[in-house]
């Protein structure tokens, strides 16, 4: 058997297992999607169809989740029977090498990962955007946008705001309060509306029943001045919406310019909202990470093979997703950088497959 002919038996079952499995998984979280939904569609008299087509809607990302996984079990299922039926014996006294033998698997597994990356950006998060619009308007739900609590600070031109309600219908703040400061940091004004309402044509925000408080030798002066256009707070209306779960399906290049305004002027918020951005890029690599799992792990059993290939395969994700988890809780709360905490997981497994690679190949 010439070497293009393995590596073509290889990569070609492999590819047969783990495009099945990801269907027959994909089908499974569609039905999980449908019937998590059901009490929705019917409390909306929402027919069969119409409720199939807003599920279907699912089915890229749905796909795209059952993708590392289910080259995790194809790969791990082509290797084990290598070594089940000493097809691998038969390989390595041609003269053959396991590393090449796993070799055209790597090749692979790095182009499934540039697939994963085009497939999501293309497809997955315009459906899922579809799909996040259709369930809207099933529930007649607009206020996903509305934010509370918010605080954003604009360092570069010495001012703070800090807002209880924004409406993102009518591009409203409710009890919004702007504090300016000099060039040295000291107060300058602080003005207190009742309310503040963005004008498109002129780019500002007009505040509503505004007292103005300024600071001065004799205390702090006290002005009621009404109605006014505010020339300071030149923030966009979007800077206050709630994108939390936005900032994973806008474009990249809005979704990195979004993320670089937020760095100043809301650092909590650009936390979370950094490592969401950084796990949609790196997102790509799980299929990457669960090849290269299947591809480290000792194959040499002497009974069960597939079985015990499949557990310490399924462990060492375990091990793999458990450390993602910790990571990104973390770069959610601001301990450590975003990047790091979408990265640290690939590291720590390439660094753990490594070695075990080896180890295996000293045997």
């Amino acid at each position: 058997m010439s070497m293009r002919t393995l590596d073509r038996y290889t990569i070609t079952s492999i590819l047969k297992t783990g495009i099945a499995t990801s269907l027959l998984a994909c089908l499974m979280l569609l039905g999980v999607d449908l019937f998590s939904n059901l009490d929705l569609y019917m409390n909306h008299n929402i027919g069969f169809a119409k409720a199939f087509s807003v599920t279907i809607l699912y089915a890229p990302e749905a796909f795209l989740l059952a993708l590392g996984p289910s080259f995790l079990f194809a790969v791990t299922y082509q290797l084990s029977m290598l070594h089940a039926h000493n097809e691998v014996m038969s390989v390595l006294n041609s003269g053959v090498s396991l590393s090449r033998i796993v070799r055209p698997i790597i090749i692979m597994s790095v182009i499934l990962a540039g697939f994963y990356f085009v497939f999501n950006e293309y497809v997955a998060i315009p459906s899922s955007n579809a799909k996040a619009l259709q369930m809207e308007n099933i529930t007649k739900d607009t206020d996903s946008t509305n934010n509370q609590d918010i605080a954003l600070s604009d360092m570069q031109s010495g001012y703070m705001v800090y807002a209880a309600i924004y409406s993102d219908s009518d591009q409203t703040l409710f009890d919004v309060s702007l504090i300016e400061s000099d060039e040295n940091g000291a107060l300058k004004r602080r003005t207190d509306a009742y309310r503040a309402v963005y004008d498109q044509e002129s780019g500002l925000w007009t505040f509503y029943d505004a007292y103005v408080y300024t600071p001065g030798p004799d205390g702090v002066k006290v002005e009621h001045i009404g109605d006014f256009e505010n020339t300071v707070l030149l923030l966009e209306p979007q800077l206050f919406r709630n994108v939390s779960n936005e900032i994973s399906t806008m474009s990249l290049k809005l979704a990195k310019a979004y993320l670089e305004r937020m760095k100043g002027l809301n650092p909590e918020q650009y936390a979370s909202m950094g490592t969401e951005y950084y796990k949609r890029i790196f997102s790509c690599l799980t299929p990457l990470i669960m090849i290269l799992i299947a591809c480290s792990i000792n194959y040499r059993f002497k009974k069960n093979i597939l079985f015990f290939s499949l557990v310490c395969s399924i462990c060492i994700a375990v091990v793999y997703f458990v450390v993602q988890m910790m990571t990104v809780m973390l770069s959610d709360q601001g301990v450590i950088a975003p990047q790091l905490g979408t990265l640290i997981p690939f590291i720590v497994i390439i660094s753990l497959t490594t070695v075990m690679g080896l180890l295996l190949r000293r045997q």
